[in-house]
């Protein structure tokens, strides 16, 4: 819905609803929470390297201590898998991508990074929530490059 302004009100502007926007869909939200999501982990993983960092007195890199060493292992991969699977998520929404789709990627996404980073935390080898988080991560990341083919080229 179109709606102006009075002047001395936004300079008398003409303002649109968020439907009329030629960048809404009804995917939007979606996107909104899975980014948020993602964003928050992605907050929380900072703060734990950062809390190790302060324990073992540890400013710049790992040192000998292997929790410090695991939490930051955690957030470097989220740190490298996330924004390439939101930059996906962000053009499925402008193709005008399925809600299920965005919901496939968004959930397999997010599911996965936090099984690796739980899997990660607990020890440096290779444990179910790791590998389960990885490959729900490699799942996310490959029906996002599908489906911006996909909806761009058909």
């Amino acid at each position: 819905m179109l709606r102006r302004t009075r002047p001395g009100h936004g300079g008398g502007r003409i303002e649109l609803s968020r439907e009329d926007s030629m960048f809404y869909s009804a995917s939007l939200p979606i996107l909104g929470v899975y980014a948020g999501l993602n964003i928050l982990i992605n907050l929380f993983l900072a703060y734990r390297v950062s809390a190790n960092r302060v324990r073992s007195k540890v400013t710049t890199g790992t040192g000998s201590d292997d929790a410090l060493y695991n939490a930051s292992r955690a957030h470097i991969v989220n740190a490298e898998y996330t924004p390439i699977a939101l930059i996906g998520l962000v053009v499925l929404n402008v193709l005008g991508a399925s809600i299920y789709v965005m919901h496939v990627v968004g959930l397999a996404l997010t599911v996965g990074r936090v099984l690796h980073a739980i899997g990660v935390s607990r020890t440096g080898e290779s444990t179910p929530p790791r590998l389960v988080g990885t490959l729900l991560t490699w799942i996310a990341l490959l029906v996002a490059g599908i489906g911006c083919l996909w909806y761009a080229l058909v």
